[in-house]
């Protein structure tokens, strides 16, 4: 048998525990690492729904199903080959699996919270990257569109270090998101380190994120402790 988990609506949990979830499911197998395993959550929390459910489920290893990266079209394999496939692949972030049938109560192994912080948003990689603003890939009303549609044609490369600044201290966790990542090594870890204190968890990932890869030294340690506990 192949183990796949879905993530759902948190307020679908009785509805999948006794009927289970209706087609297509979209899924991913459930690989050695959590991060990957989980790697679509908190871009489907971006659309909106705040609480979501993992649902663990098994496939016959036989099943047909299709799997390939969100941006191209499929390829049908077993489900037995979509898992090798995807565990095999040095970086399989966008891919997931498309189970074409409904998956039965019975094939439901597990129902339990999704975690909240795993996995990409806008697109894999995109930490201090723009997203795309075209109406195919954000939709009118999507949380945080008018903003960034108005940002359209300013490349936050233009951006000077006060205008970061000013940016990290914006009332809109979005912004201060995105002004993060703009950080890209430029100024004194102590100009930003009041965000270590964030009540926006995704904001202080980030910041860890952006702290690991872009600056070094005693301070650059210390908040990383801080944001650690």
């Amino acid at each position: 048998m192949s183990r796949f988990v879905h993530l759902t609506p948190a307020r679908l949990t009785a509805t999948v525990r006794r009927a289970g979830v209706g087609a297509p499911v979209y899924c991913f197998p459930v690989l050695p690492s959590h991060t990957l395993t989980y790697q679509w959550a908190r871009e489907l929390r971006r659309r909106g729904t705040r609480e979501f459910v993992a649902v663990t489920f098994v496939l016959p290893d036989a099943e047909p199903v299709d799997v390939g990266h969100y941006g191209k079209p499929p390829e049908r394999v077993t489900a037995a080959e979509a898992v090798a496939t995807l565990r095999a692949m040095p970086d399989p972030r966008g891919f997931e699996v498309i189970v074409p049938r409904r998956v039965t109560a019975g094939e439901v192994r597990t129902v339990r919270p999704a975690p909240r912080l795993t996995g990409w948003r806008y697109l894999p990689g995109a930490h201090g990257r723009r997203p795309c603003a075209c109406p195919g890939c954000l939709s009118r009303g999507e949380f945080g569109a008018a903003r960034l549609r108005r940002r359209q044609g300013e490349g936050d490369d233009s951006w000077s270090y006060a205008r970061v600044l000013a940016e990290l201290r914006s009332d809109d966790p979005d912004e201060v998101y995105f002004a993060v990542g703009c950080l890209r090594g430029r100024g004194e870890v102590r100009d930003f380190a009041f965000l270590a204190e964030h009540p926006d968890p995704e904001v202080r990932e980030v910041l860890a994120e952006v702290l690991a890869e872009s600056y070094r030294g005693p301070a650059a340690r210390a908040l990383r402790e801080r944001l650690a506990h």
